[in-house]
């Protein structure tokens, strides 16, 4: 794939505001992955031209400061900071790409090294919290490479975002406010005051040896690793028929996230080699979203940044998972792990973080580049509505891709395009695993 970068710039920060503000993270960002999230749209021509959705981002933007901020490490705490403002040298890069070939040459988009190249790198030391790249095809197709630091926000968040922009390129300025207000996206204060604990706060689960490191934790021991080009990337695709089939398997008891998760890690599982192994023990985590569960007394309506926390199944032995238990006993197992995140627990986590936020703070969960471990890590897409997004001119989603993902057992469920429905399935295994997967992924025991 032949790509050109045309130009490179970063969008100015938000007019108004100080010239320089340092943005404290939340609680919830604390536990959040400490790296950038990279998404793919590709549309179909006919599209709008680069200055129309330059112009309709430089619009919207200002409605979302954070994703205009430069992350930085606090010296002192060694935590995330967020500085806004134009001696803060914030704002959005964006780079505008053209692609010498037609956008049909590489759909249906699935995971290769050459889409690498439609979107910027990122590592630990990008300081822009959001990357954007606009990729202009020579059939008019186009490519909107997104990246956001997840520390900054979450799925639901960036949906807001991408939604909100898409709906200012086709009103061909920024939505009127009242518009906004009816989408969810007013303007919310953003940092740990817009986040409120009970009075007194309590805390009636142990998140310490949950989501952060106890205080007396040994050193982590050196994982086992394999190198990132050993794991390999692939897509999947339930059709509508097929999931019937799966949730008919499991007595019709399970949503299709429930069903199709618990069927993707005894998928897994077996392909690890480990179906019959009692000693074995794996879990299924799973990312949960707590504004429904918390309501706006907790957390504002249209609050930009994370409110996500993970759910597990629990530890059980891989035999119990897949060789004496059946799809829908581990489908209930899912359940039972993302329902035990319930309203309590989140406002639990959020008194947590007024106690305890100016102790150390390590998740449990490291930044290693790639651990092999036991477990499944499912994220959904299913509810965030991305394949609802529309830019305008007629121009048609055809494709809808993680970037490249070098750890081992990641899982995401999206709605899929294709006429007929369904869902896409992004996987992340080591390459001797996924192979595996590729072959038994569609059967039902």
């Amino acid at each position: 794939m032949d790509v050109q970068v045309q130009r490179t710039f970063t969008t100015p920060p938000p007019p108004s505001g100080p010239p320089c503000s340092e943005v404290q993270p939340t609680i919830f960002d604390l536990v959040a992955p400490p790296y950038h999230v990279t998404v793919l749209f590709a549309y179909a021509p006919p599209n709008p031209t680069n200055t129309t959705l330059l112009h309709a981002l430089i619009a919207t933007i200002p409605r979302f400061p954070l994703l205009t901020a430069r992350r930085i490490l606090d010296h002192h705490t060694n935590r995330p900071l967020f500085l806004t403002g134009s001696e803060g040298n914030a704002g959005a890069l964006v780079v505008e790409a053209t692609v010498s070939s037609p956008l049909s040459d590489h759909l249906p988009l699935t995971p290769s090294p050459d889409l690498e190249r439609l979107h910027p790198p990122v590592d630990k030391a990008t300081p822009h919290v959001l990357v954007l790249q606009l990729n202009r095809f020579a059939c008019g197709g186009l490519v909107i490479a997104s990246s956001a630091h997840h520390q900054a926000a979450d799925g639901y968040s960036m949906s807001l975002f991408l939604h909100a922009w898409a709906d200012a390129v086709r009103f061909g300025a920024a939505p009127p406010l009242d518009y906004l207000s009816n989408h969810d996206i007013d303007v919310v204060p953003y940092g740990p005051s817009a986040i409120a604990p009970r009075r007194p706060p309590r805390c009636e689960f142990e998140h310490r040896g949950v989501e952060f490191l106890p205080l007396d934790a040994a050193p982590r021991p050196v994982p086992a690793r394999v190198h990132p080009s050993e794991i390999t990337n692939l897509m999947l695709h339930y059709t509508a028929k097929h999931v019937a089939e799966l949730k008919a398997q499991a007595q019709d008891r399970y949503t299709t996230f429930e069903t199709l998760a618990a069927h993707l890690w005894r998928k897994i599982t077996v392909a690890r080699s480990r179906a019959g192994d009692d000693d074995y023990r794996t879990a299924l985590n799973v990312t949960v979203n707590g504004r429904a569960r918390l309501g706006t007394d907790s957390i504002p309506k249209g609050l930009f940044g994370n409110a996500v926390l993970t759910a597990s199944s629990g530890k059980a032995s891989a035999r119990a998972v897949v060789e004496e238990g059946t799809l829908a006993d581990a489908a209930a197992m899912v359940r039972a792990g993302v329902r035990a995140r319930d309203r309590r627990y989140f406002q639990s986590f959020i008194d947590f973080g007024e106690l305890h936020g100016d102790e150390e703070m390590e998740p449990m969960v490291g930044d290693e580049d790639n651990v092999l471990l036991p477990d499944v890590a499912v994220d959904s897409w299913l509810h965030l509505e991305l394949h609802r997004l529309d830019f305008g001119c007629g121009g048609r989603l055809v494709g809808i891709l993680p970037a490249h993902s070098p750890l081992d057992g990641v899982v995401v469920l999206i709605p899929s395009l294709r006429k007929e429905g369904g869902v896409d399935v992004f996987v992340a295994l080591w390459d001797k695993h996924a192979e595996v997967v590729r072959d038994i992924a569609y059967t039902m025991k």
